[in-house]
């Protein structure tokens, strides 16, 4: 039988949880950091009877679990995921949206991902190129006329702007919030994105400094990560879901070697859960000097933002 195991309670700063259940995706394209971080996609994956016992004994302090991945709903285990779940707990879901809708909705009814929030509790992605937009959006109106709290988010890609405003104006003219999401890295020889701070991405040297984080993240085997840099790179894990006493560091300033190659996601200047602008999923000080040569950062440009 099983230890009961102790709360995990999220600092009250807190602004996100990601509960990545699998790397893996229904779709292949050709810029997913999955598809080029190495063997993302190989790792291995929790049961849901893991994920069930690990995500109920965090405290989350009204923050919702966000269910992602890849792909959550590959995992074999997704609705009895989202059926175990303790009710009072939130739950998010980040999809592509490629399901069997009625399946779907007789094993997550919507008041199950309806909360007060001024954001769609399922957020769809609409990924260019490899799904057509009017179908998708046909899609995303059955849920919402079967009660979902659901919307559409996409990347401002600078060479698609034209095309991706489109599909928002269609969608908007069919009642569906549709979002864009800024683009970030290089294109054309400019880059874009808004960065806190704007060295710590893809720079050509490595700097010691200390950081702290706003998030839980959790990668498919169950290994919880502070930043994303270090859950695609699989590097200090600050401990696992299932054990027995919770991580230590949660929170804390901790040090780090590799300042100049953190996630954009980390550091971009974005909207907080509450929807103000602001905010950052990391904060970083006491930047050291360059001590060396950051050998991967074109490699880097690529792991992050595909082949251009």
């Amino acid at each position: 039988m099983n230890q009961p195991l102790k709360p995990i309670v999220l600092p009250e700063n807190f602004n996100y949880i990601a509960a990545f259940l699998s790397f893996a995706c229904t779709l292949r394209c050709s810029y997913c950091i999955n598809h080029h971080g190495g063997d993302l996609v190989k790792k291995r994956w929790m049961s849901g009877e893991d994920w069930v016992r690990g995500l109920n004994r965090l405290v989350t302090h009204g923050i919702p679990i966000t269910l992602q991945g890849g792909e959550p709903t590959v995992h074999k285990h997704f609705y009895d995921i989202m059926q175990g779940l303790d009710p009072e707990i939130p739950v998010d879901i980040l999809t592509n949206l490629e399901v069997e809708a009625d399946e779907f909705m007789r094993s997550v009814p919507p008041q199950r991902i309806k909360r007060e929030a001024p954001y769609a509790s399922i957020r769809v992605s609409y990924h260019r190129g490899q799904q057509d937009a009017m179908e998708l959006l046909k899609r995303v109106r059955y849920f919402l006329d079967k009660g979902y709290h659901i919307g559409v988010w996409a990347v401002d890609h600078p060479e698609y702007m034209e095309e991706t405003r489109r599909a928002q104006k269609q969608a908007q003219d069919m009642g569906i919030d549709f979002r864009l999401k800024e683009f970030l890295g290089p294109y054309n020889g400019q880059n874009y994105g808004t960065m806190r701070y704007p060295e710590a991405v893809n720079a050509g040297s490595l700097r010691h400094c200390e950081c702290r984080t706003t998030e839980l993240l959790i990668d498919p085997a169950g290994y919880i990560f502070r930043c994303h840099s270090d859950l695609y790179a699989n590097r200090f894990s600050i401990g696992h879901l299932l054990d027995q006493e919770p991580p230590k560091l949660l929170g804390q300033w901790v040090a780090c070697a590799v300042y100049g190659k953190c996630n954009s996601c980390d550091i971009k200047v974005k909207n907080n859960r509450f929807q103000e602008y602001g905010h950052s999923s990391v904060e970083i000080r006491h930047i050291g000097e360059p001590y060396t040569e950051n050998k991967e950062h074109v490699q880097e440009v690529v792991n992050t933002y595909g082949k251009q």
